[in-house]
């Protein structure tokens, strides 16, 4: 049984301008339309996601001082790649950079966002689309910044997710089973931050979540992995309609880390 069902906001051919996003294939700013899909609590799922499988799994990891004290984000990631390192059977695991987003309760997923501009709307708020941060390109070029052109047999970027305030309850993070984005969904895009891709619907996708998800749980997915063509995680907000008004609105932290095998 389908736990829930919510809007997505997916690249389409016409729908709304999402402005700050450039398509690659017709050099045009990005459209966005949404779509209604089933999103499953992977609570009640009957085994774990996995890495190598999904593409992305969950698990807890409390860290004392979170969104605490002056300085604490750069202790936060050290010590999360040193635990990403061995959970990830990797050499070695450094950090790329964080995103803190926090979402005002104004926030809208599917508004005309021409008045907005892209450091809030891309830097700040939850991205309100189905989206990878990064194309392969920029995200090699990244892993060679870290560790240099001999780093290794093979490289990634796993990103790791995790709420600061919880329970979240108004717009969660859903995340993609990899095996069900098929390339031919993933379409090209740059904004000021560099290339990526957003998602085309495609309703063999299934999507998942973790329902009143803690601080001391964290989401950790895959962007990039250079032994793969080109499987992902994507990723997106979705707002609960049952509970957008529930709780603390969402604020969360995101970790980019580049690994080495």
């Amino acid at each position: 049984m389908t736990d829930l069902r919510a809007d997505l906001n997916f690249a389409s051919a016409s729908g709304f301008l999402f402005p700050f996003v450039t398509r690659i294939d017709n050099g045009e700013p990005l459209q966005l339309k949404a779509h209604k899909v089933p999103i499953y609590d992977l609570r009640k799922e009957e085994r774990r996601p996995e890495l190598d499988v999904e593409g992305f799994t969950w698990t807890s990891l409390p860290f004392d001082g979170l969104d605490g004290e002056e300085g604490w984000e750069e202790r936060y990631a050290k010590e999360t790649c040193e635990w990403l390192k061995d959970f990830a059977g990797a050499k070695a695991c450094v950090p790329i950079n964080t995103q803190i987003r926090r979402r005002t309760c104004d926030g809208q997923m599917n508004a005309n966002y021409e008045e907005e501009t892209a450091e809030k709307v891309l830097g700040k708020q939850p991205v309100p689309a189905v989206h990878v941060d990064i194309n392969r390109e920029r995200a090699s070029a990244r892993v060679l910044t870290a560790f240099g052109p001999e780093s290794g047999y093979s490289t990634s970027q796993q990103n790791v997710w995790r709420p600061l305030k919880g329970p979240v309850m108004d717009a969660p993070l859903a995340v993609c089973d990899a095996r069900t984005l098929e390339p031919a969904d993933m379409d090209r895009t740059t904004d000021k931050y560099g290339g990526g891709y957003f998602i085309q619907y495609n309703p063999a996708m299934k999507w998942t979540y973790i329902r009143d998800q803690m601080p001391d749980e964290i989401l950790i997915f895959r962007q990039y992995d250079s032994t793969l063509q080109p499987k992902t995680g994507d990723a997106a907000v979705f707002i609960d309609e049952e509970r957008k008004d529930m709780g603390i609105p969402r604020q969360s932290i995101e970790l980019r880390c580049a690994l080495v095998y």
